[in-house]
C-alpha cells in the first residue's frame, strides 16, 4: 500500500499553497533527511507512515547506502540489552555504561522507545535472529556476517536490511537522492535550505524541517586532530569514509551546541589493518589488551583501567596512535581473550591466518628483540602488570605479542539534542525544524570508561524519535501558516 499525504502536510508541500485570501505560500518540503543510513532510513519510513514526506540525500551511490550499518557486526543491543528488555532496566545500564553521564532525558527516551524497534523493523520485513546464547545478540541482523574483511557484503544481515528500507521507501514512493552529498545549510523565513553536490552539479531544497544523520566525523582528519588529539587522524578508521562530520558541521555553524566530541568508539586490531583489508572490522584485540600487557613501542607499560573503548579513545589522544604492542603468555591466547566471544572472529586463529604481525618467544628478553626494545624495558613492563591485584599474570611461555591500533568506528559526541532528537543551542533552547540522529548527535555515548552503548539499535531508536517529532513539527507549523494566511477563518482541520 503506497502512502497518501496527509493534511498535516498542507503548508509543506512540493507545490505553492493557495489560501483563500489569496497569499501564495513558498514552495517547501516537510522534511529533507541528510544521510541514508540507519537512522535516516527508519526516520523516512517512519514519517511515510505517518503521512509526512521526505526527501533523503545519500552521499552513497550504493543502494542500502555507504555507511557504518552495511559493514556493521549487525547486533541491536541498548547497553548490551536486548532492546524488547524492560525499560527501567535498560535505563539502569545505560547509566551504568555511561557512568552517568549520558544525559538523564535521552536516557529515559531510549529506554521508553527503544522496545518499538524489534517489532517495528520486522514488520519493515527486516530479518533478525539470535546470534549466540549472550543477551545482546538476542536480535542480530540476519544472515550473520561472517568474519571476512570490510567488503560490503549483499547478502548478509547489514546489508539486506539497509537495502530492505530503501525498498520499503521506494516502494512508497519515496524521493531518495543518490550520491548527493550535503554540504551547507542556510536558514529561511519558515524553514531551511540544504545545498547539495551531485554528479550533476550544485542543487539544494528547501524545507520545513532538516533532520541530520549523517554519521560521525570519524573518516574527516582535521576535526579528529580538533576535537580528540592532535595524531588521532593516525588511527585505523574501522569505518565507513563517508563519515565527515559534514552534518555536524552545518549544525554548529547555525547554532547548536556541541557535546562530548573527544571520545570515540571502535576496537583495537592489528597495526596491519593499515594495509589488509582483512584485519578489519574483525578479528579485534579488545580483550587481549584488556588481560594482557599493553606497551609503547619503547617497551613501557601502558595501564589499562578503563574499558576496551575507553582504551581506544587514550590511545586515539596519545602522541603516537601506531606505537602500541600488547604482549601476552600461552595461557591467554589458548583462553577466552584469544579465542573470542559474541561470535565474531577471534585472534586466535585469525591473526596468523590473515597474515597479521604477530612474534613469539620462549623469553621476555627474545620477544623484545623481536618487538625492537629494550629487554630490561619489557620486562619491568610486564613485571608490574604482574604485580596488580586482581590481573591475569603473564608468566607462561611461549610469551607472543601483536601489535596493535586503535580502530575508530564513529566519534562518540555530536550535537546537542533532546529527548525528542532536537537540535538545541546553547542554553537548551530547541532550533526550530533541526533534529539530528545516529552518530550525528551527542549526549547519548560515552564515559570515562567508554560508555558504548550500542550502535544500530540506538541510532534506529532516535531515528524513530525524530520520525514522530518532524511529524509534530510539520503539522503544528502548518496550522500556522493557515491561520496567518486566513485571518478570521476556522481552522479546517
Amino acid at each position: 500500500m503506497l502512502a497518501r499525504p496527509s493534511t498535516t502536510e498542507t503548508a509543506f508541500q512540493m507545490r505553492d499553497h493557495v489560501c483563500p485570501n489569496g497569499v501564495r505560500l513558498r514552495p517547501m518540503n516537510p522534511c529533507v533527511i541528510v544521510g541514508g543510513g540507519f537512522a535516516g532510513m527508519v526516520a523516512a519510513r517512519r514519517l511515510q507512515q505517518i503521512g509526512v514526506r521526505a526527501t533523503v540525500l545519500e552521499k552513497g551511490d550504493v543502494d542500502g547506502g555507504l555507511g557504518n550499518a552495511v559493514i556493521s557486526g549487525g547486533l541491536l543491543h541498548i547497553a548490551w540489552e536486548p532492546p524488547d528488555s524492560p525499560a527501567d532496566v535498560k535505563r539502569e545500564r545505560l547509566l551504568a555504561e555511561t557512568s552517568g553521564e549520558i544525559d538523564d532525558e535521552l536516557a529515559g527516551a531510549l529506554a521508553s522507545q527503544s522496545g518499538n524497534i524489534i517489532p517495528w523493523l520486522q514488520a519493515e520485513g527486516v530479518e533478525m535472529r539470535a546470534k549466540t546464547e549472550e543477551p545482546a545478540t538476542r536480535w542480530t541482523l540476519w544472515p550473520f556476517r561472517v568474519g571476512t574483511g570490510r567488503r560490503l557484503l549483499p547478502d548478509l544481515g547489514p546489508s539486506k536490511a539497509m537495502q530492505r528500507l530503501y525498498e520499503r521507501f521506494r516502494e512508497w514512493r519515496g524521493d531518495l537522492r543518490m550520491g548527493a552529498a550535503a554540504h551547507s545549510l542556510h536558514r529561511l523565513s519558515g524553514g531551511w535550505q540544504v545545498g547539495f553536490q551531485t554528479e550533476a552539479g550544485e542543487a539544494s531544497l528547501e524545507a520545513g524541517t532538516v533532520l541530520f544523520a549523517d554519521g560521525g566525523f570519524q573518516a574527516n582528519q582535521e576535526m579528529l586532530s580538533r576535537y580528540v588529539g592532535p595524531n588521532a587522524g593516525l588511527c585505523l578508521l574501522r569505518a565507513s569514509t563517508t563519515g565527515t562530520g559534514d552534518g555536524l558541521r552545518m549544525l554548529l555553524e547555525n547554532g547548536a551546541e556541541a557535546v562530548g566530541l573527544g571520545r570515540v568508539y571502535g576496537h583495537l586490531v592489528s597495526i596491519n589493518a593499515l594495509e589488509s583489508d582483512e584485519l578489519w572490522p574483525f578479528p579485534h584485540l579488545d580483550e587481549l589488551c584488556m588481560v594482557g600487557v599493553v606497551v609503547t613501542r619503547h617497551g613501557d607499560r601502558v595501564p589499562v583501567d578503563t574499558s576496551a573503548v575507553g582504551l581506544v579513545t587514550r590511545m586515539a589522544r596519545s602522541e603516537d596512535p601506531r606505537g602500541f604492542a600488547v604482549v601476552f603468555d600461552e595461557e591467554i591466547w589458548n583462553g577466552e581473550p584469544g579465542r573470542g566471544k559474541l561470535g565474531l572472529p577471534a585472534p586466535n586463529p585469525e591473526l596468523m591466518r590473515r597474515g597479521a604481525h604477530l612474534v613469539s618467544s620462549d623469553t621476555i628478553s627474545g620477544l623484545a628483540q623481536r618487538l625492537a626494545c629494550k629487554p630490561d624495558r619489557l620486562a619491568r613492563a610486564i613485571a608490574a602488570h604482574n604485580t596488580v591485584r586482581g590481573a591475569c599474570p603473564v608468566s607462561r611461555p611461549p610469551f607472543h605479542a601483536a601489535r596493535v591500533i586503535p580502530g575508530i568506528t564513529f566519534t562518540m559526541g555530536g550535537a546537542k539534542i533532546g529527548p525528542d532528537a532536537a537540535v538545541r543551542a546553547p542554553g537548551g533552547r530547541a532550533i526550530p525544524g533541526l533534529f539530528a540522529a545516529g552518530s550525528t548527535a551527542g549526549g547519548i555515548q560515552g564515559g570515562p570508561n567508554g560508555g558504548y552503548v550500542g550502535g544500530l539499535a540506538t541510532a534506529a531508536t532516535f531515528g524513530y524519535i525524530a520520525a514522530e517529532s518532524i511529524a509534530a513539527y510539520v503539522q503544528s507549523a502548518a496550522k500556522s501558516a493557515r491561520s496567518r494566511a486566513s485571518p478570521g477563518q476556522p481552522d479546517g482541520g
